[in-house]
C-alpha cells in the first residue's frame, strides 16, 4: 500500500469559519493553491509579490508540502496579487477587517489516492471503513510532526534536557539525512569532519546556514547555548520543541488506550517515533470514557491527576525528570499547555470503487474522501483503513511518499528494517552512492550497514507483494516454473553487465528447460525463426525447394511453364543458366539486327 506516490494523490482544502471574516477592511484574503511548496515558502512568495514585509502575511494553519493543498492567507496592505506559476496559484478572494488566526480554521477536506493495492488490501480497507464510520481512533500526532527523526536529527529538546547543548547544535546543523540532496549532504559531511575548527567552518559557511553559529563560536568557544540562540531561528527551534512535546503526548495517550481497551483487543499502527496502539473492538462505555478524557500537550499549568500520572510514567521511561521539561527557558524552547481532543472522528468518510492502478501493473488504487478538524492527521486515518483485521496477520508494509513503514506485530514490536528487504522502485530510493569493487548490488545510501540489491534482482528475502515474488521457478523468461534469472530483463539472454553470471543464446546450457511446443521439432539455431535447418534465404525456414507442397490449380499452365526455382535464382549459389526471358530478348535483338541489315 502506498500513500503520496505522486503529489496529485494527496489533496487538501482548508475549511474556514466564515462568520465575521469576510468584511470590508485593510486586509486582503487570498486563496493559495500550492504543489511542492511549504506554507512558509508560499507566504514568502506572496509577501514579495504584494510588496509587504513577511510579517504582514498570516494564515490559519500549516499545510503539507507533499501534495496539492489549498488554503487562505491574509495580507495587510500591499498591491493586489494574482499570479500563476509552476506549482503555485494565488488568487484574491475578498477583503477582511482583520488578519487570519488559527481560530479561523474549521478543518480540512481530504481526497487521497491509496495505490499499489492487492485484493486483500482492498478487502481490509472495506472492512475497516465500516468500523471507522461508526467509531473513532486516538488523535495521535503522525509522522509529519517528526521530520526530525526522519532526517536523522533526533529530538533536540531531549539533548537539551540531558544538558548536551553541543550535541543539539551539531544535530541541527550537520545531522546526515537519507533524503537530503547531494550538495546539502556534502556540506553536512564537511561540517562533521571539521567540527571544532570554528574559524575554518566560518569561512566555509560564509553566506550559508551556520555562518552565524560558527562566527559566535569563533569568538566565544564553548558557548553553545549562545550559538544556538543566535544562529538558529526561533521558528525552527519552536518546531523542534513541538516535535518532542507531540512525542510525549503520543506516549501518554498510548498508555491510556492500553489501560482502557485491554491487551486482547489492542491493535497497532506504524509510526516513526513509536508504534501506536488502537483497538479492534470497543464497547460504547469504553468509547465514551475515551471521549471524555482530557490530555493536553504538556506545559506549565494545571493538569488533571490522571494526565499528570500518565506524563510521569512517560518521563520515567525517558529517564528524565518532568520538572526539567516544564522549566525549559530558552527562546523557542518554552513549552506551553495546550488542549487537544483525545479522539479522531472523521466526517463524510467514503471510498470510490477501486480502479486499475496506472503506476503499478496488476494492482488497484482507491480514492478515499473525508473531513477532519484542524490539527488532525489524514495519514493516520489511512493507516487505520489499511490495518490488519485480525491478530497474527502476515507482515505488511506501507509507503508514505518515499518512506517505508513496517506494520508492528501483535505486541507492538517492529523488526529493524533490513536493507535486504528494501525493494523500492528506483525512482523512490534515496541518493545513490558509487558502486564498490566487486559489488553486485547497490550500497544503501542511508547507512553503512549491509548492502541492498535493487528491485530487479532476486537476492534477499521474498517480497510481500504480487509482482515477482521469489516463488516457484519459471518455465520461460516471463512465466512460472523455470530457472531464475540474475535480473528480470536481459541478463539470461545477453550475459551479466558485470562480466559474469549470464550466457548468450548460442551458449545455452543443456539442462535449461525448453518450451513445450507439442511436437518433436528441433530447436532453432539462429535468432530469426524456423525450427529445421538453418535458413539460407529470407523467405522460409528451408534452403531447398519444398516438393511436398500441392500444386495450385488456379494458375493453370503457368505452373508447368515456370522453370524450377533453383535452376535460375536459387538462394544457395549463383544461377546455373540463362533465363527463358533472357533468351527471348537475345533472339529478338538478333532478328532485329538481321532485318536492319537487309533493309540497308
Amino acid at each position: 500500500m502506498r500513500l503520496k506516490r505522486t503529489q496529485n494523490d494527496f489533496r487538501v482544502t482548508e475549511i474556514l469559519e466564515e462568520e465575521g471574516l469576510f468584511e470590508e477592511g485593510p486586509f486582503t484574503l487570498y486563496r493559495v493553491t500550492k504543489r511542492g511548496f511549504t506554507t512558509f515558502e508560499a507566504a514568502d512568495r506572496l509577501s514579495k509579490a504584494a510588496g509587504v514585509p513577511r510579517e504582514a502575511v498570516a494564515y490559519a494553519g500549516l499545510k503539507d508540502k507533499d501534495g496539492v493543498t489549498s488554503q487562505v492567507m491574509s495580507v495587510e496592505g500591499g498591491r493586489p496579487v494574482s499570479m500563476r506559476e509552476q506549482g503555485l496559484v494565488i488568487r484574491p478572494v475578498s477583503r477582511s477587517s482583520r488578519a487570519l488566526t488559527s481560530a479561523d480554521s474549521k478543518g480540512n477536506s481530504f481526497e487521497i489516492v491509496m495505490r499499489d493495492l492487492s485484493g486483500d488490501d482492498m478487502r481490509r480497507i472495506r472492512v475497516n471503513l465500516e468500523e471507522l464510520r461508526n467509531g473513532a481512533l486516538p488523535n495521535y500526532f503522525d509522522d509529519q510532526r517528526f521530520g526530525c527523526l526522519r532526517h536523522g536529527q533526533g529530538f533536540i529538546a531531549r539533548h537539551l534536557l540531558k544538558g548536551n547543548v553541543e550535541m543539539a547544535l551539531r544535530s541541527l546543523i550537520a545531522a546526515p539525512s537519507p533524503y537530503g540532496n547531494e550538495q546539502v549532504e556534502q556540506f553536512k559531511a564537511y561540517v562533521q569532519r571539521h567540527w571544532g575548527q570554528w574559524e575554518k567552518l566560518h569561512g566555509y559557511c560564509r553566506g550559508r546556514r551556520g555562518a552565524t553559529v560558527f562566527e559566535h563560536l569563533m569568538h566565544n568557544p564553548g558557548d553553545f547555548t549562545g550559538a544556538l540562540e543566535r544562529g538558529i531561528s526561533t521558528r525552527e527551534r519552536t518546531i523542534h520543541l513541538f516535535a518532542y512535546q507531540s512525542y510525549l503526548w503520543n506516549r501518554a495517550a498510548s498508555i491510556r488506550v492500553q489501560e482502557i481497551v485491554g491487551e486482547e483487543d489492542v491493535a497497532w499502527l506504524p509510526g516513526d517515533a513509536s508504534s501506536l496502539p488502537v483497538w479492534r473492538k470497543l464497547t460504547e462505555p469504553q468509547l465514551q470514557q475515551l471521549r471524555d478524557f482530557a490530555l493536553p500537550l504538556l506545559g506549565p499549568g494545571e493538569l488533571s491527576a490522571e494526565a499528570e500520572a500518565l506524563y510521569k510514567k512517560v518521563f520515567r521511561q525517558e529517564g528524565l525528570p518532568m520538572s526539567a521539561f516544564l522549566k525549559l527557558d530558552m527562546s523557542g524552547f518554552r513549552p506551553q499547555l495546550e488542549q487537544r481532543p483525545f479522539l479522531v472522528e472523521p466526517e463524510f468518510l467514503r471510498a470510490a470503487p477501486a480502479q486499475r492502478d496506472d503506476l503499478y501493473r496488476r494492482r488497484q488504487c482507491m480514492r478515499v474522501r473525508f473531513t477532519l478538524p484542524r490539527g488532525q492527521y489524514a495519514t493516520l486515518v489511512c493507516k487505520r483503513l489499511g490495518m490488519p483485521t485480525e491478530s497474527g496477520y502476515e507482515t505488511l508494509r506501507i509507503w508514505v511518499a518515499r518512506h517505508p513503514l513496517d506494520w508492528p506485530d501483535d505486541k507492538g514490536n517492529t523488526a529493524p528494517m533490513s536493507d535486504r528487504m528494501d525493494r523500492r522502485h528506483w525512482s523512490e530510493r534515496g541518493r545513490p552512492r558509487q558502486r564498490r569493487d566487486g559489488d553486485r548490488g547497490y550500497p544503501d545510501p542511508r547507512c553503512d550497514g549491509p548492502r541492498r540489491h535493487d528491485d530487479r534482482g532476486d537476492r534477499g528475502p521474498r517480497r510481500d507483494d504480487d509482482r515477482g515474488s521469489r516463488g516457484p521457478r519459471r518455465d520461460d523468461d516471463r512465466g512460472f516454473g523455470g530457472p531464475r534469472r540474475d535480473d528480470d530483463r536481459q541478463q539470461r539472454a545477453y550475459g551479466s553487465h558485470q562480466g559474469g553470471g549470464g550466457y548468450r543464446r548460442d551458449e545455452r546450457q543443456d539442462d535449461r528447460p525448453r518450451r513445450d511446443y507439442g511436437d518433436d521439432r528441433p530447436r532453432r539455431d539462429d535468432q530469426r525463426g524456423g525450427f529445421g535447418q538453418p535458413r539460407d534465404d529470407r523467405r522460409g525456414p528451408y534452403s531447398q525447394q519444398r516438393d511436398d507442397r500441392p500444386p495450385r490449380d488456379d494458375r493453370g499452365d503457368r505452373q508447368d511453364s515456370r522453370p524450377p526455382r533453383d535452376e535460375f535464382r536459387g538462394p544457395a549459389g549463383p544461377t546455373k543458366g540463362p533465363s527463358p526471358w533472357g533468351e527471348a530478348q537475345a533472339r529478338k535483338s538478333k532478328e532485329k539486327r538481321e532485318q536492319e541489315g537487309q533493309d540497308d
